[in-house]
């Protein structure tokens, strides 16, 4: 019975939350965007209506977002605001990443066991702070 009520309650939250975003068109980027609420948009006046042509009128558009498609070492970049037949579009251009950038994603933090044997070998003299910085940071 829970499960049921579960899978209820799920696909009746899923089904509002679907809403287009909506966008006054600068003429290079969208501005003051808003989010509809069930397909409804009120006027400045407090006029609702879910009529497109009526929306545009006001200079509001619709927005409809491209996601890019990113390569492993890709990252997205600026954004590429459009405007045409009354629909603002939003996407992103995609960059190479650097090698530092490429270099941080790899990295990752040293054991804390790891940790304690390099102080070890240092606190002993078996390294000194050159040779451990050597060994630690070139590939």
């Amino acid at each position: 019975m829970n499960k049921i009520v579960l899978i209820l309650a799920i696909l009746l939250v899923t089904s509002f939350a679907y809403t287009d975003r909506w966008c006054e068109w600068s003429g290079t980027v969208g501005e003051n965007c808003v989010n509809d609420r069930h397909g409804v948009l009120m006027s400045a006046e407090g006029i609702p209506t879910r009529t497109e042509a009526i929306i545009n009128s006001w200079g509001v558009y619709r927005v409809t977002e491209t996601q890019p498609v990113i390569g492993e070492n890709q990252r997205r970049d600026a954004e590429v605001w459009g405007f045409a037949d009354n629909e603002i579009t939003l996407t992103w251009t995609v960059r190479e990443m650097t090698a530092t950038e490429i270099d941080n994603r790899i990295a990752s933090p040293m054991s804390v066991t790891n940790y304690y044997i390099w102080k070890a070998l240092l606190v002993t003299g078996v390294l000194t702070q050159q040779q451990a910085v050597n060994n630690l940071f070139l590939k």
